[in-house]
């Protein structure tokens, strides 16, 4: 692959990427709190992404258009483990994760159903400490579930943003993730519905 190939692959991806972040922060009031904190100082979202979660009824086809901006599926992905579900985690170098997951219970049926595959379950994004960013992410009016996922001085905590609902349905979660010495395991999606 040429090198222009590979830039305009690359700018692509971020294109893709950064069009679901801020689709994700158009619905969901957490998202939306974070996304216009970090434009006022001149981060964007883009750097702190550490990976998309995407519910599907059908894995295959839904990493399709990840495997076509390069990913790659990731057989050695570390995940704690969880029931009623099955993740697979693909990677494309430096780029954020993509996690897809099938899930095999009703509520995450119906949730697919509902509300389809296209759009991330989940925005992940990576911070220094999560008892930090909960704190001042608080104190504008963003709530979260407790506990984390992952205990102080772990090198991965999680903790996840109370979800954007419709039709007093889950839709959407922001999650705070934690991660040192390059920690690259996650907690499965859904670690909160089973601490």
């Amino acid at each position: 692959m040429s090198s222009d190939a590979v830039i305009g692959s690359s700018v692509l991806l971020e294109q893709v990427l950064k069009k679901y972040a801020e689709d994700f922060a158009q619905r969901n009031p957490a998202a939306k709190v974070l996304l216009r904190g970090l434009s006022l100082v001149g981060v964007g979202i883009r750097p702190l992404l550490d990976h998309f979660v995407f519910r599907t009824l059908d894995p295959k086809e839904r990493a399709r258009e990840f495997l076509d901006l390069g990913y790659e599926k990731d057989p050695a992905a570390k995940l704690f483990s969880g029931r009623g579900h099955h993740t697979e985690v693909y990677r494309n170098g430096c780029a954020p994760a993509i996690l897809i997951k099938c899930p095999h219970d009703k509520p995450g049926q119906d949730g697919v159903k509902a509300f389809g595959d296209k759009d991330p379950y989940v925005l992940a994004v990576r911070v220094e400490d999560i008892d930090d960013a909960a704190f001042r992410l608080e104190k504008q009016a963003v709530a979260f579930l407790r506990p984390s996922a992952g205990k102080k001085d772990d090198s991965l905590r999680q903790i996840a943003a109370v979800p954007e609902m419709r039709g007093g349905v889950p839709a959407g979660y922001v999650m705070f993730v934690e991660r040192h010495a390059g920690d690259r395991r996650f907690y499965l999606p859904g670690f909160w519905e089973s601490v």
